[in-house]
């Protein structure tokens, strides 16, 4: 303890905005033996995570009440809500906007009832299902208000988990109902995993899920779930196993057995970055490598489009909004995006654990 650099690690968990979530893990695993700088800026940003947070709540509950007015289903997903259920304190997990899940055919209605609380039309690319690829994005009218996404899926593979799995039945009360303890793994799992397995906010989310709820999931639940959605099981069982690296879930003692992995699931969990210290042009590029490491059968076409040939709409909206975007051309694009992937495989086939 008298080696660590409080004031470097202060700055490193704000920056990672982590500060919240693992500082009183930290205090209370030293039996608060920190620099008393540190356990002030913890407290300090604890403080303002609960303030933001209950706004946060205050329009999520909002958006929720209006949407069922309207006999639209809708649940919470992340957020301050699951900040409270996991980490016992609203405040403990930053969050910038409101995530809300509705089901693929009433989404259109529920942007009406939204942008009725005063939030801006979304602009995101539609594909020719007539949806996004995973939410609508609006913004609010009046500064100060948080952004609300419309979900009506949890990642690029699911098609009918959220739907089915994760949405109250009709002309139930969400905040009467909740979902099974391993549909709200699975969302949790999926969820690290859209985000390509980067630094340990979600993973921080799913380890802290394990420890308040992991005892309410029955034996060969999640087996029988994977059964039912195949198309996420891969998915689901790799980034079981990237949470197991990170944050110590017990991914053979959920799944009964240990897992069966190929090559391609254990060149997507060597890409798991838990401190992500590379240039963030090649880390968003193994993010979308790990995309396409994990796609489904006859995925691969939807893979190429979300992370290399990506449609005009798509490269004008990541051209105007991601600070230092250089891609003059959708072509200078997907080449860098090609070459990084080859660097990327590059680097995982010399390395043991993959070639094992």
């Amino acid at each position: 303890m008298a080696d660590v650099d409080w004031e470097r690690l202060t700055v490193t968990l704000r920056q990672r905005r982590l500060l919240p979530t693992l500082g009183p893990r930290i205090c209370g695993l030293t039996g608060g033996k920190v620099s008393e700088d540190f356990a002030a800026a913890v407290e300090q940003a604890v403080e303002r995570g609960r303030r933001h947070g209950t706004l946060l709540q205050l329009v999520c509950l909002r958006v929720m009440s209006a949407l069922a007015d309207a006999e639209i289903q809708s649940a919470p997903l992340k957020g301050p809500l699951l900040a409270e259920m996991i980490y016992g304190d609203v405040g403990r997990r930053l969050s910038n906007d409101v995530d809300v899940l509705v089901a693929p055919e009433q989404l259109y209605d529920a942007v009406k009832v939204v942008r009725g609380l005063g939030y801006a039309a979304p602009a995101d690319y539609v594909e020719d299902s007539g949806l996004p690829m995973v939410h609508f994005a609006l913004a609010p009218g009046l500064a100060g208000l948080p952004p609300v996404e419309l979900h009506w899926r949890t990642h690029w593979y699911d098609r009918h988990f959220a739907r089915e799995r994760l949405l109250p039945p009709t002309r139930t009360s969400p905040a009467d109902w909740r979902p099974a303890p391993v549909d709200e793994l699975v969302s949790l799992l999926l969820f690290y995993a859209r985000d390509g397995f980067v630094d340990l906010r979600l993973a921080a989310d799913v380890g802290a899920w394990w420890d308040a709820f992991g005892s309410e999931v029955q034996p060969g639940a999640l087996v029988g779930l994977l059964r039912t959605y195949p198309a996420l099981a891969r998915t689901v069982v790799v980034a079981m196993t990237a949470a197991e690296m990170t944050v110590g879930l017990p991914t053979t003692q959920i799944l009964g057995d240990a897992p069966r992995l190929n090559l391609r699931d254990r060149m997507a969990i060597r890409l798991a970055n838990p401190n992500p210290d590379t240039r963030r042009s090649q880390l968003y590029a193994d993010m979308g490598l790990i995309d396409g490491l994990l796609a489904p059968p006859g995925g691969f076409g939807a893979f190429a489009r979300r992370q290399v040939f990506l449609p005009q709409e798509v490269f004008d909206e990541r051209a105007e909004h991601i600070a230092g975007w250089r891609s003059k051309s959708r072509f200078g694009y997907s080449a860098r995006a090609l070459a990084r992937f080859a660097f990327a495989m590059t680097r995982l086939l010399r390395s043991p654990e993959v070639l094992e």
